[in-house]
């Protein structure tokens, strides 16, 4: 709510609060929106958090990125970070795009919502990067809003699935024969 387009409360103290008051998900998935619209800093915002009681909201502080453009991203990133894994925000990859999320430096998580990708266009996109990103030597996974809503283990469980099954597959070889191997290279290019 606004008075003359101020704000009645400034951003910064509408994320520290957050941070100080509800649990970590919520405050932190609060601080990615403010900060991914423009409307504070962290800078701002850890400004506020002073005095003893602001260690565990400074912490949570930390783990804020302006790149997460959705809950469902935020989610993700806290989960799988919270195993120690390392996550990129909103990495831009040569050819494929933007994607969400970047775990381990090759496995791509994509977090969609049915609102923005339930259209014939961007169901079509979304297909074609996914090729990009695999012809590339990316791996995508994509989670639905549903398999995000199932929480942090479920999350955990999909993405070290497609990460541990991979590294130890072995199907994952070109075919043995010369001719079939110059007909593949050929329609590469």
């Amino acid at each position: 709510m606004t008075v003359d387009d101020q704000p009645l409360v400034r951003p910064a103290e509408v994320v520290a609060c957050a941070l100080t008051c509800l649990d970590e998900l919520d405050a932190v998935t609060i601080a990615d929106a403010a900060l991914n619209r423009g409307d504070t800093t962290k800078e701002e915002v850890a400004d506020l958090l002073t005095g003893r009681y602001s260690v565990t909201p400074r912490q949570r502080l930390t783990k804020a990125e302006p790149g997460c453009r959705s809950p469902l991203e935020t989610r993700a990133r806290l989960a799988l970070r919270s195993m120690g894994l390392h996550v990129e925000v909103a990495p831009v990859i040569e050819n494929v795009g933007e994607a969400d999320l970047l775990v381990e430096g090759w496995l791509i998580v994509e977090c969609d919502g049915f609102e923005f990708h339930s259209s014939c266009g961007q169901f079509e996109k979304d297909r074609h990067r996914d090729q990009q990103a695999l012809a590339d030597g990316y791996v995508p996974v994509r989670l639905s809003a549903a398999d995000v809503a199932e929480g942090e283990r479920a999350i955990q469980r999909t993405v070290c699935r497609a990460l541990f099954g991979l590294a130890r597959s072995r199907r994952l070889a070109l075919p043995n024969n010369r001719g079939i191997m110059r007909k593949i290279e050929e329609a590469v290019v």
